[in-house]
């Protein structure tokens, strides 16, 4: 079968032992991975919530948190989805964060973040604390980023546009560092339909070269002692091995790789010899690839890298980084006491939040929450609620985001009114259904005891029933 692919693919036969198998796997559909979001639903749950939907999936035993539902579902348009209870995430992909292996509390970068898939699965594993900066050159992939911040309720995570090459030293030393590349692609184009055209020689010269300055400028922003994982979704050795032996020559003693465990999932070393070349062996023993027709997945290259205790210092302890301000101070009680008052909130649920209010809404950060004010950051936090409203109401991310806890003002709908309220239609309830509610105004709706976003109650009289007026963001609609 060599040929069907052309040359991109088919220099690679000598690394591979059962090719047709290989070039089979590279257009096979593929399990498709959801992550739990851990600050609202644990993997065990998920799977119990969409077992019950009649939909088989099986967890990912290799890493945490991660369930696979095969072909063809489609679990983007799933409820659950639109309620913020999980991250979509092709298997391989898992691979970068899991190598991370992110702490609650730390400052973590990942330097060219959009669609922004890895930023939220790093902010998830922080537990909802922390900094993670979310970094892209292009404004308007970002948009995917604040989305996810949205939905899923992210308040550690900061998103700024900056060349991620020349990123500002000024930002300060960050615990953990994600570099996954801009690449050819070669591990998930024939899959997605995409063609080969960046395989070219001329483009692979030209990524390498930017890969290195990734590489190396992710060096620098970490701290002695922090973690560094740069990986690519091509199998070319000249944008992955080449570039990681690349940095370790230029920058010696600064960073050295390390042992990872990925567990059960069917990994392969490095390349060892590509041409006449035989790349350094630390990199190969410690790199892990993914070839399709061995993991069941994309093809990938990740490898961790850590920096030593005694490594140079480049950038300011994050310490003496004046923290970027979203907004003005808000004030906390005249914010909340009307939520909490409105909706049973137990305030302690809101301890760990600081408010800001910036534009036409009140927005919420973590406290602990540190994204620097180099490069200037576009968006972070979620928009809490709007500012000088008739009525207290959340938004629908800080609905998603602390609506489970909710006792009053919350109505339980079945799955017909699920639908039609992500369809954006109104919603009649059954008098049963508005027992915890007491009148006009914002209601939190519920199904399965999870919180689906903001309605507008009006309770009728008479002869006119009761309706809620769904406030579903229209963006999200399926």
């Amino acid at each position: 079968m060599a040929g069907t692919h052309g040359a991109a693919l088919d220099r690679y036969a000598p690394l591979i032992r059962d090719w047709d198998a290989f070039v089979r796997a590279t257009t096979e559909p593929r399990p498709t991975c959801v992550v739990a979001n851990g600050n609202r639903i644990g993997a065990d749950g998920l799977a119990a919530l969409l077992d019950a939907d009649a939909c088989p999936i099986e967890p990912v035993h290799w890493t945490q948190g991660a369930l696979r539902v095969p072909p063809p579902a489609r679990p983007g348009g799933w409820w659950p989805a639109q309620a913020g209870l999980y991250q979509i995430q092709e298997e391989a992909s898992l691979l970068p964060v899991h190598l991370l292996a992110p702490e609650p509390g730390e400052r973590v970068l990942d330097l060219c973040s959009a669609p922004g898939g890895k930023a939220a699965q790093i902010a998830m594993a922080l537990g909802n604390t922390g900094t993670v900066l979310a970094n892209d050159k292009d404004s308007r992939r970002l948009a995917a980023v604040r989305d996810k911040m949205k939905r899923l309720g992210l308040v550690n995570l900061t998103a700024c546009v900056h060349d991620a090459g020349d990123f500002p030293l000024a930002a300060g030393m960050f615990d953990r560092v994600l570099v996954d590349a801009p690449c050819s692609a070669e591990g998930t184009n024939a899959r997605s339909g995409a063609g080969y055209e960046r395989s070219e020689r001329t483009f692979r010269h030209w990524v390498g070269g930017q890969q290195r300055a990734l590489l190396r400028r992710a060096v620098k922003l970490t701290r002695p002692g922090g973690r560094i994982v740069y990986s690519t979704c091509s199998f070319a050795p000249e944008e992955n091995e080449a570039v990681v032996e690349s940095v370790l020559r230029d920058l010696p003693g600064e960073v050295y790789p390390v042992q990872v465990n990925v567990g059960s999932l069917p990994a392969d070393p490095g390349v060892a010899v590509w041409g006449d070349h035989a790349f350094d062996q630390e990199v190969v023993e410690n790199a892990v690839r993914l070839w399709p027709h061995r993991s069941g997945t994309g093809g990938f290259f990740a490898i961790a890298l850590e920096r030593p205790a005694n490594a140079t210092v480049y950038a300011p302890d994050p310490a003496e980084v004046e923290p970027a301000a979203p907004g003005e101070p808000a004030d906390r009680t005249a914010i909340l006491d009307p939520l909490v008052h409105r909706f049973g909130l137990d305030p302690a649920d809101l301890s760990g939040l600081k408010l800001w209010e910036a534009g036409d809404h009140v927005h919420a950060t973590a406290e602990d929450h540190r994204p620097p004010g180099r490069p200037r950051p576009t968006a972070s936090g979620v928009p809490f609620t709007r500012r000088g409203a008739r009525w207290p109401k959340p938004t629908t991310a800080a609905a998603l985001m602390l609506g489970d806890a909710a006792s009053r003002n919350v109505v339980a709908l079945d799955r017909a009114q699920v639908d039609a309220y992500q369809a954006r239609q109104a919603v009649q309830p059954r008098p049963e259904q508005l027992a915890a509610c007491d009148g006009r105004g914002h209601v939190l709706l519920h199904f399965q005891g999870v919180s689906l976003g903001v309605g507008f109650l009006h309770p009728g009289d008479g002869d006119t029933p009761a309706t809620i007026e769904s406030q579903f963001p229209r963006a999200w609609m399926r």
